[in-house]
């Protein structure tokens, strides 16, 4: 189909003015036209078109420059115009959250369903989800899932998941789509967690590398679940790199062998009892981290990031991995790259997930993408609008 030069100039100007809008909170007409480089008079216009359709809104006047002159009117982003679900689906526990156009966290909860398949889970979760949201007068924009495994976020399809015992594809947007009318997003944990780290830093995160660790409780209970998991989202030049067959962040340890299902060759008694032995999570640590000495070596990156509830205790873990992978310690020296703990916000991954497809909403639209669920800026208006009548 020929592409409208008109239209997609239009949300391509749009999306600039929103992105930039979003990045700074709060913004001047005149701040965006000159950060952005465009006409004061497309920039008007555009702010007009996202006032009318409430998008933005206009706030107070910010402090006049030296020269005087009138102080310009700040506009923001109107979170009463839309929100949007996290879901971090895990095979014993899910977080959710509910954010608002500009990141702010309206609703989270964690909790676990027991042990039950992926499409009851994600069945209960979003029919819970729903009633949560009758208390906010906001209309839903996506639905967006974090997955562990391979995932095609482009398509809404995980290929493969070990934790959940997937090994044929699984397309989970058409899934939920058949059952509710929103755009649906879905993309690997740890790449989720990524994207969370880019926001969470102001968007100026350039090249690093986000460490997710969890232990799975419901491990103790069944033979069926490995006591540890780990993902890692790589970031490269300000984006979420997947790969050539989106399984950039799926990992093997040095201890790994050719037919273990599980990411490390450690013992299975060892994986099974690192959330209680600390032993067991050195003996984790050390295989985890003396694996990433050649790839943060190479990579350069700006930051390693630590989440998840296997480093809560930072003090320890860098006694841990001085005393036992001081390779590791040794090429982030070398390479400049400064180790991060985020490892108190349970619901990490579930926040990428949203911000993820806040980072899809404020930016410029790819012209090679077959994303299906993009919408151009009338057409979610007019998506926004609909649920309010």
């Amino acid at each position: 189909m020929p592409v409208n030069n008109n239209l997609f100039q239009k949300n391509a100007n749009t999306s600039l003015v929103a992105q930039l809008i979003w990045k700074k909170k709060c913004i001047s007409r005149v701040d965006i036209a000159r950060e952005l480089s465009l006409y004061r008079s497309t920039v008007s216009n555009i702010i007009t078109y996202l006032l009318n359709a409430g998008v933005v809104y206009e706030g107070e006047h910010m402090a006049s420059h030296v020269q005087g002159g009138r102080k310009a009117i700040e506009i923001s982003l109107n979170n009463n115009f839309g929100c949007v679900f996290g879901f971090d689906i895990q095979p014993s526990h899910y977080r959710a959250v509910l954010l608002a156009m500009d990141g702010t966290v309206l609703w989270t909860e964690t909790g676990s369903f027991g042990l039950i398949p992926l499409e009851q889970m994600v069945d209960t979760m979003v029919e819970h989800a729903l009633e949560v949201h009758h208390q906010f007068n906001i209309p839903i924009l996506a639905l967006s899932f974090s997955i562990p495994g391979i995932v095609d976020s482009e398509n809404g399809i995980i290929n493969y998941s070990e934790p959940f015992k997937l090994t044929e594809a699984f397309d989970l947007r058409a899934y939920v789509k058949a059952k509710h009318n929103y755009p649906v997003y879905v993309e690997n944990d740890a790449n989720c967690a990524a994207w969370m780290d880019i926001y969470s830093k102001g968007h100026a995160l350039e090249n690093a590398l986000s460490v997710v660790g969890d232990f799975h409780e419901e491990s103790k209970k069944t033979d069926e679940i490995i006591g540890i998991g780990t993902g890692f989202g790589i970031i490269i030049d300000g984006t979420v790199y997947r790969g050539a067959h989106n399984a950039s962040g799926e990992f093997c340890s040095i201890s790994w062998a050719p037919g273990n299902p599980n990411q490390s060759g450690l013992d299975i008694d060892v994986l099974r009892k690192t959330a209680d032995d600390k032993m067991c999570l050195e003996q984790w640590i050390e295989d985890t981290f003396r694996s990433f000495v050649p790839l943060c070596s190479v990579m350069d990156f700006e930051k390693v990031i630590l989440h998840g509830n296997p480093f809560k205790d930072e003090m320890w873990v860098r006694e841990v991995l001085q005393r036992r992978a001081a390779a590791f310690l040794g090429a982030l020296e070398k390479s400049h790259t400064e180790l991060l703990f985020d490892a108190n916000d349970e619901c990490i991954s579930a926040k990428g997930a949203a911000i993820m497809y806040l980072h899809y909403l404020f930016s410029v639209p790819d012209l090679e993408s077959s994303n299906s669920e993009w919408m151009g800026w009338d057409e979610l208006i007019e998506f926004s609008k609909a649920q309010m009548n």
